[in-house]
């Protein structure tokens, strides 16, 4: 998966399980789980996560992960047109891609593993 795939599935999981009152990282990954039918690791969660709060996104509150005013106006304009998860996850990728989260995913041919490139944009 790119990071801008993985940075939009869970800020995707985040806006559906935030609602009003936030939610906290155990409730953002079992909705992760729903959208991908795959768990996401720590490290997806704490990028990802990091990364929604450094755009403006979200913010930690407590425990508790809270969508901004900037966070739901991205909501709404995705949400407006609707579609499948599938498709809304989608068009959350490419804004994504639009605020900076890279398309390309690096693989080590000595592991086979992808992994960021040097000088990746993830922040």
């Amino acid at each position: 998966m790119t990071e801008a795939q993985t940075y939009s599935w869970i800020f995707y999981a985040a806006s559906a399980s935030c609602a009003k009152e936030g939610a906290n990282i155990r409730d953002i990954e079992a909705v992760a789980d729903g959208i991908n039918h795959a768990v996401p690791t720590s490290k997806e969660m704490t990028q990802s996560l990091k990364w929604a709060e450094s755009k403006g996104l979200i913010t930690k509150e407590g425990k508790k992960f809270v969508i901004t005013r900037d966070g739901q106006d991205l909501i709404a304009q995705v949400s407006s047109r609707g579609g499948s998860a599938m498709k809304i996850w989608e068009r959350y990728t490419r804004l994504f891609e639009k605020l900076g989260a890279e398309n390309v995913t690096h693989l080590n041919c000595q592991t086979m593993k992808a992994e960021p490139a040097s000088g990746a944009n993830a922040g």
